[in-house]
Formats: structure tokens, C-alpha cells, sequence
């Protein structure tokens, strides 16, 4: 038996099926939604962190650039936005330093994940560590285990998620001492790679989900999370409060 209000529900992207993903909108909805909050964030050839989730511009923005090429003032007024609705609307790339502070203060739990920017800055890890000194309740997730290992040498205490790819990669896990954590997506789960992730007495959390999936199955003692883009859905399928 799991008791379900010790499984958190984060909300991918901000609530990204309400609203534009890594937008304040979203971010609001997710408040409303009384749920943690997964966001990304990249880095500008300048240091500057902000909340986006593509290496390149042009899939919201209309522009064909890496924010890694460019600095802070190339973006910042870049309007962000479906094709062809990014002249009726006026969201913008937040700035992750505003969006932590706003988390504090509403005391929402964070799931960071850090976007290939960040392995090309030197600098990035400890600017983002700087950032977060102080914050509670927060753990950062990447597809990079040894930009994870830079992130864990510099917040010994803060939790590292690591996001797989392909089944494969759990056993690599082993031999990473600072990934405390797996985040997969659900099409990986299946009964061999599970029985591995017991062995690795590691936690883990779930993307992909729907909302409408029976979470019997899902729900086993190392998960601590789940990852959605519409955490209403979940939290309904979970108001019982226990599932076994």
C-alpha cells in the first residue's frame, strides 16, 4: 500500500496543457493547481539564466539562433509564442532568478532541469548555484549525468536527478554516486528495467504522464513523483488516499 500524498505532482513546464510552457501563465496555473512546478532553464552567452526549454530559439520564437550565441538583450524581447499566435500574445522568456524568487515566496516545490546551454558555459554551474543558495524544496534534473556531477560538487546537499533515455543507462547509475535520483518516461517502464531500479535503491519519478492512465501500476515504493502536463488529472486520480 503507498500512501499517494507522498508522491508530489509537478507540473511539466509549468501547467503546459493550460497554458504556454515555461510561460508566467503557466507557472500561475500550477500555483492555482497547488502543485510543484518542473521548469528549464539555459544560459546566455553572457551569464544570464533564463527559463526556456530548446537548445535554439526558432520553435517559439520565430529565430534561428542557440541562446547559448547569444546575450541577454538579444532575447529579452523576443516575444514567445505557437507560429501563429506570437503577435496576438505577449509572453516572454522569464528570467529563472525572478521565477525562483516567486517560487520561494509561494513555497513551490521546483524541479530544475538544466538544458544543454549550461554544458557550454564554464561558468554556468556556479552561476545557477549561486542562484539557488537558500532555495528549499528544489532538485535538478538533466540528460547530462556529469554536468549532474558539477551541479553536486557545488550543492553537495541539493538532489540530482538523472533523465534517461533508454533503459540501458540505468546500470551506468551505479558508478554515479551523486545521481540520487532516475526520471523517466513512462513508455521505459516495464517489469525488467523496475526490477533493476529496485536494485539500485534509487527514487524515481515518471513523465509523460496523462492523467488517464491507472496509476496502480505506476506506483511503487521508490516513486516520489510524477511529472505532467495536466497535474489536475493526476491529482484527481490520486484523491484516494491510498492506492494498492
Amino acid at each position: 500500500m503507498i500512501l499517494l500524498s507522498e508522491v508530489k505532482v509537478y507540473a511539466h513546464r509549468g501547467a503546459s496543457g493550460y497554458a504556454l510552457e515555461n510561460t508566467w501563465d503557466a507557472f500561475t496555473k500550477a500555483c492555482e493547481l497547488g502543485v510543484g512546478i518542473e521548469l528549464d532553464v539555459q544560459i546566455t552567452k553572457d551569464g544570464v539564466v533564463v527559463v526556456y526549454h530548446d537548445d535554439n530559439l526558432r520553435r517559439l520564437t520565430g529565430i534561428n539562433e542557440d541562446i547559448d550565441t547569444l546575450d541577454y538583450e538579444d532575447i529579452k524581447e523576443l516575444r514567445v509564442g505557437r507560429r501563429w499566435m506570437r503577435k496576438f500574445q505577449q509572453h516572454q522568456i522569464p528570467l529563472a532568478y525572478e521565477v525562483f524568487q516567486w517560487a520561494k515566496k509561494k513555497k513551490i516545490p521546483l524541479n530544475v532541469e538544466l538544458k544543454g546551454s549550461f554544458a557550454k558555459n564554464p561558468k554556468g554551474p556556479q552561476v545557477l548555484a549561486a542562484m539557488l543558495e537558500g532555495m528549499e524544496d528544489i532538485h535538478l534534473s538533466s540528460f547530462n549525468p556529469q554536468l549532474l556531477q558539477e551541479m553536486k560538487q557545488l550543492m553537495p546537499s541539493t538532489e540530482m536527478a538523472w533523465i534517461i533515455k533508454k533503459n540501458k543507462q540505468l546500470a551506468y547509475s551505479e558508478e554515479m554516486d551523486w545521481v540520487d535520483s532516475i526520471h523517466l518516461h513512462k513508455r521505459l517502464l516495464g517489469k525488467p528495467l523496475w526490477t533493476d531500479i529496485l536494485k539500485l535503491n534509487k527514487n524515481v519519478r515518471l513523465y509523460g504522464i496523462l492523467g488517464s492512465e491507472s496509476l496502480t501500476r505506476l506506483l511503487e515504493p521508490q516513486m516520489i513523483g510524477i511529472i505532467t502536463d495536466h497535474p489536475d488529472r493526476v491529482k484527481r486520480k490520486m484523491a484516494s488516499p491510498f492506492i494498492g
